[in-house]
């Protein structure tokens, strides 16, 4: 029982250390420092921290502004800007609201109704006939009467006379009223229009020659009496063209100019001079959660896009956490340049937005990496720079053009001249997006300066990139094009002492570089990178160059007494000792790479066919052809790709023209024929991304090369052709 006990306790503490193991691998191999996923997350986050951090804090000073208290500085707008003032704005509103007029609509019942005004004149006259019949009445019994009967609205003298008229005057009378009613009341006729109406129909009235005086006065009076307002108020009608006046009022915009006094030292601070110094980006010390929280968001997204870019479809940047810290280091440089950028135009005048040197990341990013890493840059500091220059993305969006434009113009340089007309060319065009996004509301004098200053920012750009790509280099020990052409001057120490050490080797090399070059640029290829390792692939000759045929200028050839077994060692060895001078002088890793493959795996033919020759002459040989010939080759990788392909094929075809004895046009196309089909059938190109047609192309470029190179050795009394492959090269 007891020791079922320990056994159950010791099955639980070997599963206790079991998951513990297994979680400290988990964590060893996601989070640990040796782990690549740790480095590229604690890359992202380290990038994305500080990024944030730099466009979050606010290094502007506050400058002792009050409302209703005295100004201690003269203080000019530090640029041009245009705004709405809300304040001012609602005020205009509010105005035009109030100058909007009723809105009425005409009442036709009023004129034609059952009781309107022309059956109030009927009925007035119709009255007055009715009335004069009663005979047995006296006209001041009458007149009453009708006067009662009309509720008292007429003066007696207008009842009195309508009365006195015939009853065909009377007829002839209601007419000429009812059509001056018509006529007078056809259009609205709003309350407060009463009284100038009826100024109105006594002027009319009055022009009327046909009538007497007493016929005047009455239709005169009657129109009065029964005058009224056509006009009804309609509140729906009213509020709705209130409403749209006000949706209508454009919105109250001030402006302001780059270098106007907002306000003066000891002026009074007023509620617009504040206004104005909150858009200008003065008064902004605090600090803002929104705005982090934007900065972090938009950061995060573009961050993740570019590393998600790299882990689709860069996967040579991705995989290098070297690689990855040169992008976040040229981010966060160029970051903080945008932000003391920033400061400074919000302090001074706005021309320093105009000098960010956003196309020298562009370029730098180029030149390292490639075109798209460049554009990927551009377009991540722009974003940034959108952020930091208050939310000016109109100015992002120059930036992103000028660098991408930059990125096209650098992306195959090998020279520093070519950086500097990259950024000459690179700032006229960004010039021009100044030109065209200042062209609108700007005065000539503007204009003209940010246009010279886009060409002032990339020439500062080129300035920048030439200054920082050696620091780059050095610090992260990588190689640009630029690297390469310094190493690809003859006067480099290494160069000299294989110069000095091996001079057939340093011509050899010298002729294979030129080659290789000119067949690089024919299939567009790396051609600096070959030229480069064309110059360098022989290095390890100078350790035994007596050994090589190049170096053997009539003296014995050493091998005749060596067994080819040594030989072959001796050779094969010079790709070994190659390398290792090439890595002890700090030879590009990539340089090296081709290097190490300028043979392949090939077969050293020469001492391949002498021991093949003693296996022949030993009767009871056992030793295998194949396993012979395996030994017989030399100890490296295949190429890998085009430019060590074409460094093969180029270094192969230098040396064996070199041996043909009587140099002809014919047999240099046959040799180099011979030795790209031999390198072909013995699969030597299989694992480099050369194609067959680009192999031809090589193939030509060499043949005409050659010719050019030979051209005064060439006999043109040729000989029988010889076919064979000359095996001097490889001793």
């Amino acid at each position: 029982m007891f020791s079922k006990k320990i056994r159950e306790q010791t099955k639980s503490i070997v599963k206790s250390e079991n998951l513990k193991d297994n979680n400290r691998g988990f964590f060893s191999r996601y989070f640990g420092i040796n782990s690549m996923f740790a480095k590229r997350l604690y890359t992202f986050l380290i990038t994305f921290g500080v990024v944030v951090a730099i466009l979050s804090y606010n290094f502007t000073p506050d400058l002792g502004i009050e409302l209703g208290k005295q100004s201690p500085r003269t203080i000019k707008a530090n640029k041009s800007i245009s705004f709405e003032d809300p304040v001012m704005t609602e005020e205009d509103r509010n105005k035009r609201e109030i100058e909007v007029a009723d809105v009425y609509q005409y009442d036709t019942q009023v004129l034609n109704g059952k009781e309107g005004v022309l059956y109030q004149i009927r009925f007035f006259f119709q009255l007055a006939k009715i009335v004069k019949k009663k005979e047995a009445i006296e006209i001041a019994e009458k007149t009453d009467y009708m006067s009662t009967l009309l509720g008292g609205n007429y003066e007696e003298q207008i009842i009195r006379q309508s009365i006195n008229l015939d009853f065909e005057k009377n007829s002839i009378l209601m007419e000429e009223t009812l059509s001056l009613a018509k006529e007078i009341m056809k259009e609205n006729i709003k309350p407060n229009d009463i009284d100038a109406r009826k100024i109105e129909i006594s002027r009319i009235v009055d022009e009327q020659n046909n009538l007497s005086e007493s016929e005047k006065t009455i239709i005169s009076g009657v129109l009065t009496h029964n005058l009224k307002p056509t006009a009804v108020f309609d509140s729906a009608a009213t509020e709705k063209a209130r409403i749209q006046a006000r949706e209508e009022t454009p919105p109250h915009i001030v402006t302001v100019i780059e270098g106007q006094t907002i306000v003066s030292e000891g002026e009074i601070v007023g509620e617009n001079d504040i206004l104005i110094l909150s858009n200008l980006g003065l008064l902004n010390t605090g600090f803002n959660w929104k705005v982090f929280l934007y900065i972090c968001f938009i950061n995060l997204v573009t961050f993740s896009i570019f590393y998600f870019y790299l882990f689709k479809f860069n996967k040579n940047i991705y995989d290098n956490i070297r690689k990855l810290w040169i992008a976040s280091t040229i981010i966060i440089i160029f970051i903080a340049l945008i932000k003391i950028f920033t400061t400074l135009s919000s302090l001074h005048l706005n021309f320093w937005v105009y000098l960010f040197p956003i196309m020298a990341a562009s370029m730098l990013g180029t030149i390292i990496f490639d075109t798209r890493a460049g554009i990927i840059l551009s377009i991540i500091l722009a974003v940034n720079l959108g952020i930091a220059a208050n939310f000016d993305y109109q100015m992002a969006l120059t930036y992103f053009l000028g660098g991408t434009f930059s990125t096209f113009l650098v992306s195959n340089v090998s020279q520093r001249s070519s950086i500097m007309r990259g950024g000459f060319l690179s700032s006229l065009f960004l010039a021009f997006l100044f030109l065209i996004t200042n062209l609108i509301g700007g005065d000539f004098k503007t204009i003209a300066l940010y246009f010279v200053l886009g060409i002032v920012n990339g020439v500062i750009s080129a300035i920048i990139t030439i200054g920082l790509l050696p620091f780059i280099e050095s610090s992260f020990r990588i190689v640009t094009a630029m690297g390469l052409l310094e190493l690809s001057h003859t006067d480099q120490p290494l160069l000299k002492e294989l110069l000095i050490n091996a001079p057939g080797t340093y011509n050899h090399s010298i002729l294979v570089s030129h080659l290789s070059e000119s067949c690089a640029n024919a299939i567009g290829a790396d051609a600096l990178l070959v030229k480069v390792a064309a110059l360098y692939h022989d290095l390890g000759k100078m350790k035994r160059p007596e050994y090589f045929y190049e170096n053997q200028l009539n003296v014995e050839n050493i091998h005749d007494r060596l067994n080819p077994s040594m030989s072959k060692n001796i050779i094969a060895n010079h790709i070994k000792d190659g390398v290792e001078i090439a890595i002890k002088n700090k030879i590009p890793k990539k340089v090296v790479e081709v290097i190490s493959q300028h043979h392949g795996s090939s077969v050293i033919t020469y001492f391949y066919k002498k021991q093949k020759d003693i296996e022949l002459l030993k009767l009871n040989s056992s030793n295998p052809e194949g396993i012979m010939e395996g030994h017989f080759r030399y100890p490296a990788k295949k190429p890998k790709t085009k430019e060590a392909a074409i460094l093969m094929l180029a270094d192969a075809s230098e040396a064996a023209v070199r041996s043909i004895d009587k140099i002809t046009p014919k047999k240099i196309e046959q040799m180099v024929n011979d030795i790209v089909k031999s390198k072909i059938d013995d699969e030597q190109l299989s694992e480099a991304d050369i194609t067959i047609r680009e192999v031809n192309i090589v193939k030509n470029t060499l043949i005409d090369g050659l010719i050019s190179i030979y051209h005064s050795r060439i006999s043109y009394q040729e000989p029988a052709p010889s076919l064979a492959i000359a095996s001097e090269k490889e001793t």
